[in-house]
């Protein structure tokens, strides 16, 4: 056994004498290694021991703390993560010399960030090499339960806060979807050294999509994905108030709807904005239609989403009798946020007369598009 106080006594002159030779860079040989937090680790040097020099006794110990791992191949440290391993070889240097070369190797295993330090690996109060131990580690996230999906309204305030760590501290951004493959920075993060939190303020239907937060370091980068689900009552465009076209024509009008939740959405026929007696085209001649073949129908109506906001309304009208020329079709868009609406008025072509009249088809079989049939008798 060694004795205790021996060792304490041995152990500071060997820290002051070290210290006195780090005083001088030029004779101490330097590693730096970086090595991820988990792993295992071998650091070594070499001995030498030789008929002149007498029997050198390896030491390894950490300067930032003066904490002595072992001695020779004794056990100073009661760590067990920390093991000593020793080689030799001979090597004749002449008849009456030899010189023993000694591999003295300290192990750690399971790597802890708390193990980064510079580590001193000394024979005779003299340092042989020192070890620049860095232990780094991935980002990972503070907290592993947070709401995926959050749910606001137009016009309000809404913060999302994502923190992480890792060594070096990780670099913390926030991302948002533009389509499937593309993402664009969001610049409105407040930081601290573990938290960025995005600020939406007076949330627009725009603000509604895919987020993802986005930690990263020089050991690696991680992201957690956020869906911003903002609600907000129709709103209904048209690119046209007023189309023209001769009787017989064939007739296409649309409307592009922009809502959340999803609207129930709705064709009217209004013969004058003074009466305020409105036909539902899509409720009243949807059975009327069924059963009935494609070129026997009059009206169609379809409607096409784009994305879980945007959709796009058709109404089709194959032939255009003249009674119907001078009134309004609404497209009208409800949830139970609002509702919106568009009015569009048919307005006969005078200075063009059709010879020819055309017929409009089309085939529905995509199941992404839901279709409507109807008839209307005037």
């Amino acid at each position: 056994m060694i004795d205790c106080r021996l060792l304490t006594t041995f152990f500071l002159t060997v820290l002051h004498t070290m210290t006195n030779c780090l005083t001088d860079d030029t004779f101490i040989s330097r590693e730096f290694v970086n090595v991820n937090v988990g792993q295992r680790i071998r650091i070594e040097c070499e001995l030498n021991n030789s008929t002149t020099n007498g029997n050198r006794k390896g030491l390894w110990l950490r300067l930032e703390d003066a904490e002595v791992f072992f001695y020779a191949t004794s056990r100073i440290n009661s760590d067990q993560r920390f093991q000593i391993e020793q080689r030799s070889s001979f090597h004749m240097i002449n008849s009456s010399t030899s010189s023993e070369i000694i591999t003295y190797s300290l192990i750690i295993d399971d790597l802890r960030l708390t193990d980064s330090g510079t580590y001193s690996c000394q024979a005779d109060n003299k340092i042989i090499k020192l070890f620049l131990l860095n232990v780094v580690e991935r980002p990972y996230f503070i907290t592993n339960d947070y709401p995926t999906l959050l749910r606001t309204q137009l016009g309000r305030n809404i913060s999302i806060a994502c923190e992480a760590q890792g060594k070096p501290e990780p670099y913390l951004n926030w991302m948002k979807k533009t389509d499937e493959y593309n993402q664009k920075l969001m610049i409105n993060c407040s930081t601290t050294p573990t938290t960025c939190q995005l600020n939406l303020v007076n949330v627009n239907r725009w603000n509604h999509g895919i987020y993802e937060c986005v930690a990263m370091n020089n050991v690696g980068t991680i992201g957690r994905f956020y869906e911003l689900d903002v609600q907000f009552p129709p709103y209904v465009q048209s690119t046209r108030e007023e189309v023209y076209h001769s009787i017989g024509d064939a007739v296409v009008i649309e409307c592009i709807i922009d809502a959340n939740p999803e609207p129930e959405i709705k064709w009217l026929h209004r013969y004058s904005n003074e009466m305020k007696k409105e036909i539902d085209l899509t409720r009243q001649f949807v059975q009327e239609n069924l059963g009935k073949k494609h070129e026997e129908k009059i009206w169609f109506i379809k409607n096409e989403q784009f994305n879980a906001t945007r959709w796009k309304t058709s109404l089709f009208i194959q032939h255009i009798p003249r009674r119907l020329f001078n009134s309004n079709f609404l497209c009208r868009a409800i949830n139970r946020h609002g509702e919106d609406e568009k009015s569009i008025m048919i307005l006969e072509n005078h200075h063009f007369t059709k010879k020819h009249r055309h017929s409009i088809t089309t085939t529905v079989s995509s199941s992404s598009l839901s279709t409507i049939t109807v008839r209307y008798h005037y």
